[in-house]
């Protein structure tokens, strides 16, 4: 049926199709080609039993109605050619070959021609080509045969001898026989037809639309594995690989996901204390379970659900295994954890500054007005000046904590941040902070904007880069680069310097931890919960002795926030 029918045949574009189904092209051509077939057959057995038997047989009609088939069909030809209208095209063709089956029914007799079944033929095509057409060339043919039997009944027309020479006589009683039968005989073939090409149409159409409908859940469904975050790898049941999603290839360490095809899971994900061959046997239990366990290599830590993978049938085929990276989860955890550590220390810090900041004012007044007196000894003043520095230094560090409990709300705006990073170069490069034996190195674009508050951002850019200085005692060198990424400012300070312990790394935002003896441990915490208040991220990395590499990310935007 589709070689027959092609509903866009006559509209190129694909829009709507027409209300009546036009003939596909590539059936015509078949049409043009199996009529040239069966006539040369035809033409050749004429001309084998004309040069082979002694007795000269009247085929000179045949002769002729083979040549109107090779005109007709070189018509034919240059109509498709000229891309003429398939409809146009088959209904031409159709009354062609009524013409020639009327050819072949008078030169073989007329009403005794065992060839007036060829109408039926004719009929059939037409109601395959054409909705409709099977009735319309049934009456075709009906009227067509009727006419040529009473013109050759009354004469009209010369009545040729048939093929063994004999004149033909035509009984009145057999005419009327013969025109009843074919007529009837012609009306129910195009009826039966007619059904069951129209049903066939409509099973045709409603395949259509349910291999498009497969076809578009096929894509979405495709679609949605591509997009999900989590890894998605489905196996056949001697554990090969048969897809994996780009979410699974990047947890994977995977560079192209179709290049592990047909590999083993047991190497694409290779599981430290888990072996899937034992997966599998649980698997082929029907029942969905869930695990967690590391991969080989890279040490991450995954979670996995395994399940059976059943065709439309219910038959097992395979197997499905839903995994996710735990790692970024851990570290998502660990950094809302430090954050509620914080603000609780951030709030006790404000109670206790409060209290202490008044006291603490009234002692350092106390010791200056006793050693403005006079009248005491060195050691007495000594003594006195101590008081005063470490009650200052006492103040400094209460109000570097109630800093860092409330900081002010940043008032954003446009700021250029590879301006402000060389400004704090600038300082740095004056600050006795920055010995000889110090290797400073700025890259940055020319030109790096993100939304903040100026202030904030100098306080930021100058806590870190001092760190980085005070990590190195013995010298070292320093790097500072930036660059943005979508809609985010990337930037990095990376030193040469001594490096934490991981257990001092994992503590390393949270106030008052520090690697030197004289710091406060108030610069990281105070970075943090700035970068925090532009809505960015930060993020240590350093191992003992290899130095430390802090990163700060600031949106290129303010984000919104909820009323």
């Amino acid at each position: 049926m589709a070689a027959g029918w092609d509903h866009n045949a006559d509209n190129p574009g694909g829009a709507a199709a027409p209300p009546v189904a036009s003939p596909s092209i590539s059936a015509l051509r078949w049409l043009i080609g199996l009529r040239l077939v069966v006539v040369s057959t035809l033409f050749l057995g004429a001309l084998v039993i004309q040069a082979t038997t002694r007795m000269i047989l009247p085929l000179s009609g045949l002769y002729g109605l083979f040549l109107l088939v090779y005109c007709l069909s070189l018509a034919h030809l240059g109509l498709y050619l000229k891309k003429v209208s398939s409809r146009i095209q088959a209904v031409f063709q159709l009354i062609g070959d009524i013409t020639i089956v009327t050819g072949f029914v008078y030169v073989t007799g007329g009403l005794y021609s065992p060839f007036s079944f060829l109408y039926l033929t004719v009929i059939v095509v037409a109601a395959v080509l054409l909705r409709g057409g099977g009735f319309v060339f049934a009456g075709l043919s009906a009227v067509t045969y009727g006419v040529l039997v009473d013109l050759m009944a009354f004469e009209v027309i010369p009545i040729p001898p048939n093929l063994s020479g004999l004149r033909i006589v035509f009984p009145t009683s057999r005419v009327l026989y013969q025109l009843l039968t074919h007529t009837v005989g012609f009306i129910l073939v195009a009826l039966l037809v007619s059904y069951l090409s129209e049903s066939l149409r409509k099973a045709h159409s409603r395949l259509e639309e349910e291999q498009e409908r497969a076809r578009q859940f096929a894509a979405l469904t495709a679609h949605v594995v591509q997009s999900m975050g989590a890894g998605i790898v489905a196996a056949d049941l001697e554990g090969r690989v048969l897809h994996l999603n780009p979410a699974g290839a990047r947890i994977l360490g995977v560079a192209d996901p179709e290049a592990v095809v047909e590999h083993p899971l047991q190497r694409v994900m290779a599981l430290i204390d888990e072996s899937w061959d034992d997966l599998w046997i649980r698997a082929r239990r029907r029942a969905i379970f869930r695990l967690e366990s590391r991969l080989e290599g890279s040490g991450a830590r995954l979670g996995l659900s395994v399940g059976p993978l059943e065709d439309e049938r219910g038959t097992l085929v395979g197997f499905v295994v839903n995994f996710q990276d735990l790692s970024e989860l851990e570290i998502e955890l660990e950094r809302r954890r430090l954050q509620e550590r914080m603000a609780a220390v951030g709030e006790m810090a404000a109670r206790m500054a409060h209290e202490i900041k008044n006291p603490l004012a009234s002692v350092s007044g106390s010791a200056q007005m006793l050693s403005s007196l006079g009248g005491m000894d060195e050691t007495g003043t000594r003594l006195l000046e101590i008081v005063v520095d470490e009650s200052r230094r006492l103040s400094a560090i209460l109000d570097g904590f109630l800093h860092y409990a409330r900081p002010h709300s940043a008032v954003r705006e446009r700021c250029d941040v590879s301006a402000l990073l060389h400004d704090c170069v600038d300082l740095l490069q004056r600050s006795p902070e920055l010995r000889p034996d110090h290797r400073l190195t700025v890259s940055v674009p020319e030109k790096l904007e993100v939304s903040g508050d100026e202030n904030l951002l100098r306080q930021v850019f100058w806590n870190l880069s001092l760190n980085a200085l005070q990590a190195m005692p013995e010298g070292g060198e320093l790097t500072v680069s930036g660059q943005q990424r979508d809609a985010v400012v990337v930037l990095r300070w990376a030193d040469t310097g001594v490096g934490m312990s991981e257990e001092l790394r994992q503590r390393a935002l949270e106030p008052f931890v520090t690697t030197q003896p004289s710091g406060s441990g108030l610069g990281l915490a105070i970075v943090y919960a700035a970068v925090e208040e532009h809505g960015g991220a930060m993020d240590v990395e350093s191992s003992a002795g290899k130095g430390t590499v802090v990163t700060v990310e600031l949106p290129c935007t303010p984000e919104e926030t909820e009323e």
